[in-house]
């Protein structure tokens, strides 16, 4: 812990990344306070170094340097002839604190503080996990259907909880040497975590889940001694909370029965969160029909919904997302905008797995193990465009990118 004893700056500066990383699974303003006061503290550590000049360069090196210039001029460019350019381009400045958060963390994280805040980062997910499977199982035993959630929306909650269980799992197959208590704590954090993504309902995150434990398997390849044992309690775990909550059964079930489904006409009962996605996608594939190049501009779906949806609204609900970031964004930024992003996330994948080949570690695996994850769950959701998720990512990522340096 020698960085905390050198001198202030420097230990205020490993705070606020401290802080930024324990908040990701609970508070905004924690989260963009945290990050902004780290790289605010490195700026002036770097004037007193003298080295501030070598930032242009520096930042023109990073391997998603290109790609965020894209994605923000193609924002840019969309807001600009959308139907509310001031509402889009206030809107935009999310965007611009996003890649400034993600190019601040390649820039300045150093190793000392990097490790400490993924430990934070990590135990936070575990009481947020904590947290929500006391509310889902006090539900229970009240007789109330109540969904893992801490202090966040169940969706967000599981996203948040699957990105969490990547870093606990890379943790645990790294190559590094732990000790026995280090691998038991491990374990015990996949397991809360496992129970706290399946007490939340969310069918993104049951579906990010099973690819992240997938990625796993397919990149570490543990030794069966160790993977079986655990899969095997995560899975019994799962199906034991399954089991508990008949409305998790149900969901589970219904859909494979036939019995609950938006798109089987002979369904008993048409699943409500599955018909709410199939009438937002079908809302933008129509938004994106009448602007296609373009879209309607950044934060412009909720404007332009009432237009394009009869009442009643799905769940009674005006919705400023359609719950696909693919379709929300192209029917926001149109095509040019959907290849935008499309540049982003392959530069993001391309990166982790360079950095990966380059030096395999549990900081390089954690950000290759979760792009495919984080993918698939902005098929249902557009969670790339939520702080909570986004940045845990991006700090995955740019870890990923600081230790191949090394």
């Amino acid at each position: 812990m020698e960085f905390f004893n050198t001198d202030k700056p420097l230990f205020i500066g490993a705070a606020a990344l401290v802080i930024f990383a324990a908040a990701l699974p609970f508070s905004v303003t924690l989260i963009q306070g945290g990050i902004l006061l780290f790289i605010a503290v490195s700026l002036y550590l770097r004037g007193k170094e003298g080295t501030l000049s070598l930032l242009p360069a520096e930042i023109k090196a990073n391997p998603l340097f290109l790609p965020w210039l894209v994605y923000l001029a193609a924002g840019a460019l969309a807001a600009a002839f959308g139907v509310n350019p001031a509402r889009s381009f206030a809107a935009l400045n999310s965007d611009l604190l996003t890649a400034v958060t993600f190019l601040g963390l390649c820039l300045f994280i150093k190793p000392e503080a990097r490790d400490t805040a993924l430990k934070a980062y990590l135990a936070a997910i575990a009481v947020a996990a904590a947290i929500g499977i006391y509310q889902a199982l006090s539900g229970l035993a009240g007789g109330l259907d109540i969904r893992a959630h801490a202090f966040a929306h169940p969706v967000r909650f599981g996203e948040i909880m699957v990105i969490g269980l990547a870093l606990a799992l890379c943790r645990i197959s790294a190559p590094e040497a732990l000790t026995p208590r280090v691998k038991k704590s491990l374990y015990a954090a996949i397991l809360l975590i496992t129970a706290a993504i399946v007490l939340s309902q969310t069918r993104g995150a049951y579906l990010g889940m099973a690819v992240v434990f997938s990625m796993f398997l397919i990149i570490r390849r543990p030794p069966k001694r160790v993977v079986i044992p655990l899969i095997a309690a995560a899975a019994a775990l799962g199906l034991g909370l399954s089991m508990l909550n008949p409305v998790i059964r149900y969901k589970l079930g219904s859909i494979f029965k036939g019995a609950n489904s938006a798109i089987n006409a002979d369904a008993k009962t048409a699943d409500v969160a599955i018909n709410t996605r199939l009438t937002l996608w079908k809302i933008g594939f129509r938004m994106i029909k009448d602007r296609p190049l373009l879209g309607a501009g950044p934060a412009n779906v909720k404007t332009l919904f009432p237009v394009y949806c009869e009442k009643p609204y799905p769940e009674d609900i005006v919705w400023g997302s359609l719950h696909n970031l693919y379709i929300h964004q192209t029917a926001e930024r149109g095509f040019i905008g959907l290849a935008a992003l499309l540049v982003l996330f392959g530069g993001m994948f391309t990166a982790a797995l360079r950095n990966f080949r380059a030096a395999p570690s549990r900081i390089t695996l954690w950000a290759l193990a979760i792009m495919p994850s984080w993918f698939l769950m902005n098929a249902t959701e557009i969670t790339f465009q939520h702080v909570h998720t986004s940045y845990a990512v991006l700090l995955a990522l740019a870890v990923s990118i600081a230790a191949a340096k090394e």
